[in-house]
């Protein structure tokens, strides 16, 4: 079973709370990731209402994918685990944030995938490498929007 992973790290003009919180509202990942296509909150953890599980439909260069995420957080990261998928056999990712200053937040974006579609490494690797860049250029931009009125 092939499996493809990448990390990647981003500077955000925003204030660290703000972009964690972003991060942590799933639903919201259809406004600034452009392969969400769907995402739907399932359940949160009770008394602090974070993100617990989420059902998300995407699109990518190799076809439209539906799967299940289970979260786990600390207060600098939101990391997650697959728990079904229709492409997918397995995921894992972590968004995990560094304060820069008081309007500055690096993040760090980690995913794995795994699956069993019958392409090259290369091509893998590029789809895996798109994924992970497009997320982060979109959180980036969606505070650069935000930040300048657009």
């Amino acid at each position: 079973m092939p499996t493809d992973s990448d990390t990647q790290t981003v500077e955000v003009d925003a204030p660290f709370a703000d972009v964690l919180a972003t991060i942590r509202d799933v639903e919201s990942q259809v406004d600034w990731i452009p392969e969400i296509l769907e995402a739907e909150l399932l359940e949160v953890y009770e008394g602090d209402e974070l993100p617990a599980t989420a059902r998300f439909k995407a699109s990518a260069a190799v076809g439209t994918d539906e799967y299940t995420l289970s979260y786990e957080h600390t207060d600098n990261t939101m990391s997650w685990t697959m728990l079904a998928g229709k492409m997918q056999t397995g995921q894992e990712g972590c968004y995990t944030l560094v304060e820069l200053g008081p309007d500055r937040t690096s993040v760090t974006y980690e995913l794995t995938i795994h699956h069993n579609l019958p392409l090259p490494g290369f091509v893998r690797r590029r789809v895996i490498k798109g994924l992970v860049a497009s997320t982060l250029t979109g959180l980036r931009k969606h505070f650069e929007a935000t930040a300048y009125g657009s």
